[in-house]
């Protein structure tokens, strides 16, 4: 019978020594590049028990923002934010990274010629350098555009009314448009037809032809 009963002691201590198994511990260590610090935890190594939520807060010096979290970000909560939270489910290495503000700005003046608009509107806005900006032109009803003008050396394509330009001095663009009329040729009847606008000079712009049908064959 005693021995019944030591049996059970050793059976309750065994049982409560695997209850009171203490969790993983693994270390967080966190860096940053130029540009900032880290508030919260600190930059350095430290130690959390498997399933910690970590508050990780960056701040940039002046002059300088943040960029991201990089580095083992699989459980960080938003890599793009200065003030988020990392789970620590794993020995982890992550970085602040911060970069340099531009102190240098410039100018880009939109107009238009003809009837149109354009996105950013008609007139000036100010950009940081290497400001890559997407501009669009929009037609007014019976228009086209036709193609971009002016300082366009950084526009990615003059000719296509949505586009780019690169910011890297201070640029006057106008977006040309012109006058169309919609005309459909030849006879419907015939099978073929194009639909589209014809400008002055008595001609449909491929890019503007609305419909295209043939009878099957048709080279």
């Amino acid at each position: 019978m005693a021995r019944i009963g030591i049996f059970l002691i050793v059976v309750a201590l065994i049982a409560g020594m695997v209850g009171c198994a203490q969790p993983a511990e693994y270390t967080l260590t966190i860096s940053t590049t130029e540009g900032g610090e880290i508030t919260s935890p600190g930059e350095g190594t430290f130690s959390y028990e498997e399933g910690a939520v970590v508050p990780l807060v960056a701040f940039p010096h002046a002059g300088y923002r943040f960029v991201n979290w990089t580095g083992d970000v699989d459980t960080v909560d938003n890599v793009n934010a200065a003030s988020t939270t990392i789970t620590v489910n794993s020995d982890y290495e992550i970085t602040a990274t911060f970069c340099e503000i531009s102190s240098i700005y410039y100018t880009l003046t939109l107009a238009v010629n003809g009837n149109g608009s354009t996105s950013p509107s008609v007139g000036q806005h100010t950009y940081a350098s290497g400001t890559v900006v997407s501009i669009t032109a929009a037609p007014a009803a019976g228009y086209r555009f036709v193609n971009w003008a002016g300082s366009v050396g950084t526009v990615a394509n003059v000719i296509v009314a949505t586009t780019t330009v690169t910011m890297d001095a201070d640029y006057s663009i106008v977006a040309n448009f012109e006058e169309a009329a919609d005309v459909t040729f030849p006879n419907p009847d015939f099978g073929a037809t194009l639909t589209g606008p014809i400008n002055e000079e008595g001609y449909i712009h491929p890019s503007d032809l609305q419909r295209h049908s043939f009878f099957s064959g048709t080279t």
